[in-house]
């Protein structure tokens, strides 16, 4: 059954459950008790985490001169909560390399993503927005929904890919999606981010990324997310011409305190990350 964002995501969490390690590191950093020393412990047997935890501490976009080996220290630089996010990130990347999907590659998909990822963080950061450590996570995270889609209804996928095509030269993906399906790619992600008990903060910048101000609060974590989307698109096509990518709500540059000049300084920072990231979730 396709006729509900809910019954697609339902039927991927009988296919694959959500790691517990995730769900006790987020325990971990709610608690004032517990500090690098307890996460990194916790995170240090497993290897997936661990090894990315380190290679992304050891990134360009945490770099702090020498090199991290050590699973505590890397979780005092990253920082407790975006450990949190990461743990989570890492955790739906391993979850979904076993999901199958025909139309879009792992690599193109991860590569928006962080692309994503790291231009919201960057973003998140000049406009001094306090969810600034959720924001990485967010933006890794915001097209999931696409993922559940592609497995779940490829055909409906690739049908409504190609109406996209027809109308809006694929910059605006969920209007078509909800002609197809009555419902888009940004609802089965924060369906999916609410079923595996993600952070409220993730559900909406997931939930809301193409249409910030449909959300009740239109926090600017979900503004964040929603700009840097369409740069992450604009750094992937190595354009300048912002009729390129899917479009920005001038008022969420406004509300961000963000002049329009500025991106291209966000991309182009954002470029020195993400080739070394990506071979965190392409591997």
């Amino acid at each position: 059954m396709t006729n509900s964002a809910e019954n697609l995501v339902r039927n991927i969490t009988q296919l694959t459950s959500f790691p517990d390690i995730a769900v006790r590191i987020s325990e971990m950093v709610s608690d004032q008790n517990s500090g690098a020393a307890e996460i990194g412990a916790l995170i240090e047997p497993d290897p997936a985490l661990n090894a990315a935890l380190l290679r992304i501490a050891n990134s360009a976009t945490y770099s702090v001169g020498g090199t991290i080996s050590n699973v505590e220290r890397a979780v005092t630089v990253v920082g407790l909560r975006e450990v949190r996010d990461l743990a989570f990130a890492i955790c739906v990347s391993e979850t979904f390399k076993g999901i199958s999907n025909e139309l879009i590659t792992v690599e193109d998909f991860w590569k928006h993503s962080l692309f994503c990822a790291v231009a919201s963080q960057i973003l998140g950061r000049r406009a001094q927005v306090c969810a600034g450590e959720s924001l990485f996570t967010a933006g890794l995270l915001h097209d999931i929904g696409h993922l559940v889609m592609f497995n779940q209804a490829p055909e409906l996928s690739s049908d409504a890919l190609v109406l996209s095509l027809e109308e809006n030269d694929g910059l605006s993906p969920y209007l078509s999606e909800r002609k197809i399906f009555g419902f888009d790619h940004m609802a089965v992600g924060a369906e999916l981010a609410r079923q595996w008990r993600l952070p409220n903060i993730l559900r909406e910048c997931i939930g809301f990324h193409h249409d910030p101000f449909a959300s009740d609060t239109a926090s600017d974590a979900a503004l964040v997310v929603h700009v840097a989307n369409s740069l992450a698109v604009l750094a992937e096509l190595d354009s300048q011409n912002f009729g390129d990518a899917p479009p920005i709500e001038e008022r969420a540059l406004e509300n961000l305190g963000i002049k329009p000049s500025v991106v291209w300084d966000v991309i182009a920072e954002s470029r020195d990350s993400v080739d070394e990231l990506l071979r965190v979730f392409v591997h």
